[in-house]
């Protein structure tokens, strides 16, 4: 069982694959002042809740990525009484190119797939309009407190000010932050955690158990040890300049 098998079963239920929620989902849409049938570009969608969300909220049409089949199918699902104004493609969003820019476009826990955050900018940069928006969700180290064989090993995590530095030099404005709260952090991997623990239950002989143990008590670890005081979750809103 490789790692992406695992995450598809640790998180892929979940509506929302990050410490986020559906409130701060419409809140971003609000900062991002999304136009009347503003066309956006979801990178790396998951279950397609924002796309969704802000389809109903906003009237947006739009385009989600996500490479993953379980959370395609599901996206298709969540997306469905939209028709054909909000469209699901299943392949690799790093190569994904668009036949015009988006008036805005989204990466929400998935700026893994450009190597971090920061890494992920002059792409959904490129694929935004001039004065078109970005709403950029991720990690961030909140405090310098934390052993170095930690820290090492989330290279790709950049500090706050780091980012907005990184995003200056490529012309976008930061207009809007929303923050995830401690108990969102909790929610959102309590639900993993649940997930993994019954897939174990239901799996009492599977062959390739003991990954998913290992990978839970790891996790648990991380987080626990760590990565609840270490990181902090956010969604900026910045513009493209024109």
């Amino acid at each position: 069982m490789n790692e992406t098998e695992i995450e598809s079963i640790a998180q892929s239920s979940l509506p929302l694959m990050n410490p986020v929620t559906p409130e701060m989902i419409r809140q971003a849409g609000d900062l991002a002042r999304l136009p009347k049938k503003a066309v956006v570009y979801d990178i790396g969608c998951g279950n397609a809740t924002l796309l969704a969300l802000w389809h109903r909220a906003f009237g947006i049409t739009g385009i989600g990525i996500e490479q993953r089949h379980e959370s395609v199918i599901r996206a298709r699902q969540a997306c469905a009484t939209a028709g054909k104004k909000i469209a699901i493609i299943e392949g690799d969003a790093a190569v994904w190119k668009p036949e015009s820019p988006a008036d805005c476009t989204a990466a929400i826990g998935s700026a893994f797939i450009f190597g971090g955050a920061v890494e992920s900018l002059p792409h959904l940069a490129s694929i935004t309009k001039p004065g078109g928006t970005i709403v950029l969700g991720d990690r961030y180290w909140q405090t310098d407190r934390v052993p170095p064989e930690f820290a090492v090993q989330w290279s790709e995590i950049p500090t706050e000010y780091g980012l907005i530095a990184a995003a200056r030099d490529l012309n976008l404005t930061l207009t809007g932050v929303i923050r995830a709260s401690p108990a969102d952090h909790d929610t959102y991997e309590s639900s993993i955690w649940r997930n993994c623990s019954d897939w174990l239950t239901a799996n009492p002989d599977h062959p390739e158990r003991e990954e998913m143990e290992e990978y839970l008590c790891r996790i648990q670890d991380e987080y626990l040890v760590y990565g609840r005081e270490a990181f902090g979750w956010a969604c900026w809103i910045f513009v493209k300049g024109e």
